[in-house]
């Protein structure tokens, strides 16, 4: 019982991980969407009105709550980006792709079963968004999908990573890191030369009060052994001090992490 309650805990703190993401996208990309074309395709009356009273403050928005009217907006404009609902009363949200060309597609759907996700993202969608979601998080998440090429790429000791596709490649190797994975080394490279307690990574990260250290530990311990698998190098570039929690140091020569 308490191995499962332990998965669970942490496929629950993967979740909150990935969303919790959009908030950490903030600091990189200057907090909001602006000045931008919109499209957005809802069919539910309330979350299209939300969205479209959120987003056209600083944003010029066209919203569709049909298949038929998102093609139509599709063909006779162009669009910075797209917010796409996938079940609409019309037909299958996922056909539009075809009209957007290389616009970048936000699918937000109900539909939360990993097929579905990866159809979506196989479709040509950049992102995929599981309802409910706020509205903050989802601009967060836009946003990311807006930033600029130079401006996606975190470079330090010879480890890459880009907050755009969410990868990390050190040296021509690639690394495949879970989103909790990601976020926390993401955190520690921004601020690399900082040291940071488990409670305190916990709540940069995740935006809420620390619940459980060992989780932090254990993706750290878990991060470190995915770097270790390429190289020693690229291992030493996490270190940890007794009494200052765990730093990136871009190979400094400091205790590397136990």
């Amino acid at each position: 019982m308490r191995g499962a309650q332990s998965v669970s805990s942490h496929f629950l703190h993967d979740f909150i991980g990935f969303v919790f993401y959009g908030f950490c996208v903030i600091l990189i990309v200057m907090n909001k969407i602006e000045f931008k074309n919109v499209l957005i395709v809802e069919d539910s009356d309330r979350l299209r009105n939300s969205l479209i009273e959120y987003f056209s403050a600083m944003n010029k928005v066209t919203a569709c709550p049909t298949l038929k009217s998102a093609i139509s907006a599709a063909t006779a404009n162009e669009y910075d980006i797209v917010l796409l609902d996938l079940i609409l009363p019309d037909g299958n949200g996922i056909n539009l792709l075809e009209y957007l060309g290389q616009t970048p597609v936000i699918i937000l759907s109900d539909l939360g079963a990993d097929e579905n996700v990866i159809n979506g993202l196989s479709a040509g969608a950049a992102d995929y968004i599981i309802k409910p979601c706020s509205p903050q998080v989802i601009e967060a998440r836009m946003a990311l999908r807006l930033l600029p090429n130079s401006k996606a790429d975190i470079s330090l000791g010879g480890l890459r990573l880009n907050v755009k596709s969410r990868t990390v490649v050190y040296e021509n190797t690639s690394l495949n890191l879970t989103s909790s994975e990601f976020n926390v080394l993401m955190f520690l490279m921004q601020n690399a030369g900082n040291f940071y307690t488990a409670n305190e990574i916990y709540e940069q990260v995740w935006k809420l009060p620390h619940l459980n250290t060992e989780t932090i530990k254990k993706h750290l311990s878990n991060l470190r052994k995915k770097m270790f698998a390429v190289s020693d190098d690229c291992a030493s570039l996490l270190a940890t001090k007794f009494g200052k929690g765990y730093a990136f140091i871009g190979g400094k020569n400091e205790q590397p992490l136990s």
